[in-house]
């Protein structure tokens, strides 16, 4: 068989799969034999350590220990963030470590981030904030504490001779150090999808690596001292930035490659490639589940495998191309040619191989990443050389450094803009939603079969004579097989209606989606920092919703605009766009600062700002929605009581969307349903079910089938209130609520409902 270890890799990778499919649970939680204390002291020893950066830009010390005594499972390491008075001990020595552990979080709503699974795959119990060192003793590992203290003024060099900004993306990208970017420069990079710059991976190793081995062959150096030394300093690199997966696969690729002449074999890109993957999943089988790993590993299959078949040889029959190019096949235009089609099959080959990883980690694709990657990637290669010399010779010369350090400036300006243009509205963003696992499944199935196929068709009729209505035929078939697998895997089918009460903690955000319309109501959370970053737009990402049609504000309070805001800021960064503002019409002297921040803030993007009072309506797709509070210019002591209270309609399901409303609110909705006599089939209990706001003749006016709550786990408020739960009990109601289930998703299809909780 030919490479033989390319199959073992493909069945392991399955059989892993499987195993991981049934397993996952039980691997990524970690039970620690003693429950933790208030102050929790470990013994181990120092095997790593970092220096990051926090959200008030201090600089603080990162260890990672590996105890005295084991840890249970798949467990190794344990996560040490040193207090800014602790003694900071060197790699080996053995230390007495105290403090308060931090356990790692699993997500509560769709799209958001594991950091339970992230920490379990770098094998990581839990964290220890605020540590402090009692005890330090032991031999220190001298080798790992020199790389470190070399990586340490490496850093400074490159604070000496860049700017803040680049120094920290300059990091990133020769030392594998994220820590020190600004969040919106990573976040930046991230959508335009040119992240994987910054991770030290093949493009790195290769620009260094082969640097050094062609250096020392110019100069003469014998061969095998030759890849001696280039093997010896790119395996210290690795080791000095960390080595992740993707310098490890690296690694051991040029590795291979520089080693093979010397062995007498031939190297094979596939084969490398292969036991690269076999080790790194014997030694983690959880790297199935980073989306690092898998973008490494595709990336390659995708040049390697799928490149060679996707230039379209009808071109070279085309009759613009005939004009272009002289019949030399050294003509300067046919190069250019050659050249334009390489660069497109490239990244037209890894996106068809990494697209599963996007629809199953980030639900977004960055189409313009295709075209920005052919002006980013030409660049890398000077942008490393410039850095090598500002992080070494350049701290010593610092006129040197600095000159060179302009040039860094002016290619990490042009990345910028270029980035940013591609994010201009949106526009070039496909908000593709999440793939479930049987697409997958199906997607890597016909893109392999597809391969096999034209591999097939390349050796099996190779020599053989087209006609140009032939290769035309044959080109329309791949890309009509591709656009059907790229279907297979981005179709969506959504219920009749979906309501969705995300879990904001403290607070409220809930998504109605139906017909292909968008309705967010609140979003905003007071025990959650950051909700909208890190709970709603991922959750609206995950639904694939690209833009919302109408974001409706209950009142101003921070636990139901925060995290609105937060989407306002990205949608000026070219995010998630909200195209209508509905506000409650209460009297000028009832709104507060917060009000008039977010009018402002919808003002200043240009989003249309209505008012809504009672007895107003209005329709979205098949759904109509009737204002029962606030009256028109409302007078109120605080905004609770000016909630907007939606009554919805949508064929025979009916909600009650209550808000925060309080004694004159709810007097208001109670007398519109007397009038009305409006029955409803789901009502969210208003004010995170506290006590006052749900009262027995509301409750019997309405008779809701499914009350929903949204509220903080463990919350000081206490809510939902004990006699509100009885209330809801005592009229039949199933209650649901998000500090027990998570997100809760409603689907209404004909007159049937599927309600779940993420947690169950």
């Amino acid at each position: 068989m030919k490479r033989p270890l390319c199959a073992v890799a493909l069945l392991m990778a399955a059989i892993v799969y499987i195993y991981l499919e049934f397993s996952i649970s039980r691997l990524t939680v970690y039970e620690p034999e003693e429950s933790f204390t208030e102050t929790t002291k470990v013994v181990g020893v120092v095997i790593q350590k970092e220096q990051k950066k926090n959200s008030l830009g201090d600089i603080y010390t990162a260890l990672y220990l590996v105890p005295r005594k084991p840890l249970k499972g798949k467990f190794e390491y344990i996560e040490c963030y040193l207090s800014a008075d602790s003694y900071e001990p060197s790699i080996g020595e053995t230390v007495l470590v105290s403090g308060k552990v931090n356990e790692f979080a699993t997500p509560r709503n769709p799209g958001e981030f594991d950091s339970r699974l992230y920490y379990s795959t770098l094998k990581i119990a839990y964290r220890i904030k605020n540590a402090y060192i009692d005890k330090a003793n032991g031999k220190k590992d001298y080798f790992k504490e020199s790389l470190y203290k070399l990586r340490l003024v490496f850093e400074r060099n490159l604070d000496k001779t860049l700017g803040e900004e680049d120094a920290a993306i300059m990091k990133a990208m020769l030392l594998g150090d994220k820590s020190f970017m600004d969040e919106e420069i990573k976040d930046l990079y991230k959508d335009s999808g040119i992240m994987h710059i910054l991770a030290v991976s093949g493009l790195h190793i290769s620009i260094i690596g082969m640097g050094i081995y062609r250096l020392l062959r110019k100069i003469k150096a014998p061969g095998g001292f030759s890849v001696a030394i280039a093997l010896t300093i790119m395996f210290c690199y690795g080791a000095m930035c960390g080595m992740n997966t993707s310098a490890f696969r690296a690694i051991l690729m040029f590795s291979l490659r520089l080693l093979a002449p010397l062995l007498g074999r031939t190297y094979d890109i596939f084969t490398s490639l292969s036991l690269a993957f076999m080790l790194l999943i014997l030694e983690q089988p959880l790297y199935l589940y980073s989306s690092g790993f898998l973008f490494s590993f595709g990336a390659i299959i995708g040049i390697a495998l799928v490149k060679p078949l996707l230039k379209p040889e009808v071109l070279r029959y085309a009759p613009f191309t005939m004009k272009f190019a002289d019949d030399s096949e050294e003509s300067l235009s046919k190069k250019v040619l050659n050249k334009c089609l390489d660069c497109v099959s490239t990244c037209l080959a890894i996106m068809l191989v990494t697209l599963p990883v996007y629809t199953s980690f980030y639900y977004t694709y960055p189409i313009g990443s295709i075209v920005l990657n052919l002006v980013v990637l030409p660049l890398m290669g000077v942008l490393m050389v410039i850095g090598i010399i500002c992080m070494s010779v350049g701290a010593l010369i610092i006129f040197v450094g600095k000159a060179f350090g302009f040039g860094a400036h002016i290619i990490l300006l042009f990345y910028k803009v270029s980035c940013n243009i591609s994010k201009v509205n949106g526009g070039l963003t496909w908000y593709v939603g999440h793939s479930s696992k049987i697409q997958v499944v199906i997607y890597v199935f016909l893109i392999t079969a597809f391969i096999a196929f034209l591999y097939f068709e390349r050796d099996n009729l190779a020599g053989k004579k087209y006609t140009r209505r032939e290769l035309i035929k044959f080109d329309a078939f791949k890309f009509l097989f591709i656009l059907f697998s790229v279907t297979v895997l981005t179709f969506r089918i959504h219920p009749d209606l979906e309501i969705n009460m995300i879990d904001v903690g403290q607070g409220d955000g809930i998504l109605i989606s139906s017909g292909g319309k968008n309705i967010l109501i609140d979003g905003g959370s007071t025990s959650k920092k950051n909700v909208g970053k890190y709970q709603i737009i991922p959750f609206l990402k995950y639904k694939g919703v690209g833009k919302v049609d109408v974001a409706i504000v209950t009142h101003e309070d921070e636990d139901h605009i925060s995290g609105l805001l937060e989407i306002m800021d990205d949608m000026e960064k070219g995010g998630i766009c909200i195209k209508r503002l509905i506000l409650p019409e209460a009297s000028v002297k009832s709104r507060g600062e917060n009000y008039d921040h977010i009018e402002k803030r919808a003002k200043a993007l240009g989003i249309p700002i209505s008012y809504i009072n009672t007895g107003e309506s209005f329709n979205m797709s098949d759904i109509s929605f009737l204002c029962l509070n606030p009256q028109k210019n409302m007078v109120t002591e605080g905004a609770n009581a000016y909630s907007t209270v939606l009554y919805m309609k949508y064929g025979d399901f009916t909600a009650l969307f209550t808000g925060d409303m309080e004694k004159e609110g709810l007097d208001n909705v109670k007398n519109m349903l007397k009038l009305s006599r409006k029955e409803v089939a789901l009502l969210k209990v208003a004010h995170h079910g506290s006590m006052y706001t749900t009262d027995e003749e509301f409750l019997k006016l309405t008779k809701p089938e499914l009350a929903l709550i949204s509220c903080g786990e463990n919350n000081k408020y206490g809510h939902p209130h004990k006699e509100t739960l009885e209330r809801l009990k005592s009229i039949g109601a199933a209650i649901y609520r998000t500090d027990e289930k998570g997100c809760i998703s409603v689907e209404v299809n004909n007159d049937h409902i599927k309600l779940r909780g993420f947690l169950e």
